[in-house]
């Protein structure tokens, strides 16, 4: 397990909501071709990526979510990976900071060392979570 953290220059709510926005994550970041939220009610969610790490990876994962704090994850289906789980933790620090902990544990399977899923993972994550906080702090900057 990999985990991070960042501070957002955004409220718990909107970092939250992008976290959430699965559909909208193409357009930030680039290695997700396409999302699809195959069901969702007030706690759980099914969603299908395709997304390509060296190649075009599809897998479908089911989120718990407890709005505004905490997203869990873990996955149903994939066609290259064994495992896949993980979580955000959100913690406001005051009315326009937040503290996100991103944490994740893939495995893909006999044809990929561990060891090169764990240097694939420690060299995108610090990049994803930059994304993740230019994507956050633009959409609070829209609503000031």
């Amino acid at each position: 397990m990999v985990h991070q953290s960042i501070s957002i220059k955004a409220p718990i709510e909107i970092v939250y909501d992008c976290v959430t926005d699965f559909e909208s994550y193409p357009k930030f970041l680039p290695e997700t071709k396409t999302v699809k939220i195959a069901w969702c009610d007030d706690k759980k969610m099914e969603v299908a990526f395709k997304v390509n790490l060296i190649k075009d990876i599809s897998y479908t994962l089911l989120f718990e979510l407890d709005p505004t704090r905490e997203v869990h994850w873990k996955l149903k289906t994939g066609d290259f990976m064994k495992s896949n789980n993980g979580s955000w933790i959100m913690k406001a620090k005051g009315d326009h900071l937040t503290e996100a902990v991103y944490s994740i544990d893939i495995g893909f399977g006999l044809w990929v060392p561990q060891a090169i899923t764990q240097t694939l993972i420690e060299k995108s994550l610090p990049l994803t979570l930059k994304r993740f906080k230019k994507r956050a702090e633009s959409l609070a900057k829209k609503k000031v």
